[in-house]
């Protein structure tokens, strides 16, 4: 008889993403024993491993960085020790920036939503007080499972994901991380998404008196979710939700814009004239690829999100035509894995950039970052980074 993955039960009230839940689960139940097979000689795993999802450690040893994530215990208070650094290269250096009104950063250099967990993950790894700020993984009003696998699909130059926005809810992120993030000692940004305006609200009013939680990211642009992309393809649907956080919160709310928009640049001016205090540009960008042997697409919803170095002209062309048409800050996401790409978003008039996809392949590549910019403005003589901020922008007058 084959083996099967054991498949965890999921408790959830009914509500509308509920079908959709139901709908992938029954699209990947046929698929569980190929893909298991197919996932141990992928990740090098065990079939027991495969089958159970955990560890079998008489056939496995623990490599370095496995040893060092295991010791990041998840409690419901999730307590961490960070890693401090004894020097910082950026130190003496002016980086400090306003990635959005009111959000008054240290240096521009975020983590980029779902690229980096809860922050926590990466904290005894890494010094992530360094950073400017995280951005947490997106957040909905309930828990979420997320979508069947494969959920991950390398590309020239970038991944395919369809994550599915797995998170525990937002009540379940606030109560588990709350004083986690208070440790880190790095500004916490939330990204928030949802299925209806009164979701994002409910999601925000989760996080109040959080004292480490500077600001929200409205997720209005997520590829891989049915109907995530349906408020940011839409002026009016992305300036009702603006509208509604923005009533919800004195914190400043920025909103996230997807490149598979009709007209990216109509959807940033509602935004604004919503009230958002700043844009993160840009989303990942729709893609899929094809398994030849299977004739069938790779990801198991099809389509999914597609990062890396290989959407980062794309990136920086609207990062680029955002900044002429409108006033709020703008930070630069897509394929930033260098100072130099940073450098790039900058000039193309962004106020701060956010590395994600890099940090897969090297934990570090944000404070590579943040150590490239500083020797930048040393190098050119520079009074602060600032100084770089949309120099490669037409006058404002030929713009008009």
């Amino acid at each position: 008889m084959p083996w099967r993955r054991p498949r965890k039960k999921v408790e959830r009230p009914v509500n509308v993403s509920r079908a959709i839940e139901e709908t992938l689960e029954e699209l990947s139940a046929a698929e569980d024993e190929d893909d298991s097979v197919e996932l141990a000689d992928v990740d090098g795993a065990s079939i027991v491993e495969a089958a159970t999802g955990e560890a079998d450690t008489d056939a496995r040893t623990p490599s370095p960085l496995a040893e060092q994530l295991s010791r990041v215990e998840l409690s419901d208070s999730a307590v961490v020790a960070p890693v401090r650094s004894v020097q910082r290269p950026e130190e003496g250096v002016d980086l400090a920036v306003d990635a959005a009104r009111g959000l008054r950063l240290k240096n521009p250099v975020l983590t980029a939503s779902g690229t980096f967990g809860q922050g926590v993950e990466y904290a005894e790894l890494i010094d992530v007080s360094r950073l400017g700020a995280i951005v947490n993984k997106g957040t909905t009003v309930l828990a979420r499972p997320g979508n069947p696998q494969y959920r991950i699909a390398e590309t020239p130059s970038g991944i395919l994901n369809s994550i599915g926005l797995e998170n525990p809810g937002a009540l379940g992120v606030a109560k588990k991380y709350a004083r986690a993030w208070a440790q880190l000692g790095v500004p916490v940004i939330v990204n928030v998404a949802g299925y209806s305006v009164d979701d994002y609200v409910t999601v925000v009013s989760a996080f109040a008196g959080i004292a480490s939680v500077v600001a929200y990211e409205l997720n209005v642009s997520c590829p891989n979710v049915k109907g995530g992309m349906l408020f940011g393809c839409d002026p009016g649907l992305a300036a009702d939700v603006t509208r509604a956080v923005k009533q919800e919160t004195d914190l400043p709310v920025i909103v996230k814009l997807t490149p598979n928009a009709p007209d990216v640049v109509a959807v940033a001016r509602a935004v604004e004239e919503a009230g958002a205090d700043g844009l993160t540009a840009i989303n990942t960008v729709l893609g899929m690829r094809i398994d030849t042997q299977k004739r069938r697409p790779v990801l198991g919803t099809g389509s999914g999100g597609l990062s890396g170095p290989a959407i980062r002209p794309i990136a920086v062309h609207i990062t680029y035509q955002v900044a002429q048409a409108v006033s709020i800050p703008i930070i630069g996401a897509g394929g930033v894995t260098s100072a130099e790409d940073a450098l790039e978003f900058l000039m193309a008039g962004a106020s701060a950039v956010q590395v994600g996809t890099a940090t897969f392949a090297d934990p570090l590549a944000p404070l590579k970052v943040i150590e490239g910019l500083a020797a930048y403005v040393r190098t050119h003589g520079l009074a602060s980074i600032r100084d770089v901020i949309g120099v490669a922008l037409p006058p404002r007058e030929q713009a008009e």
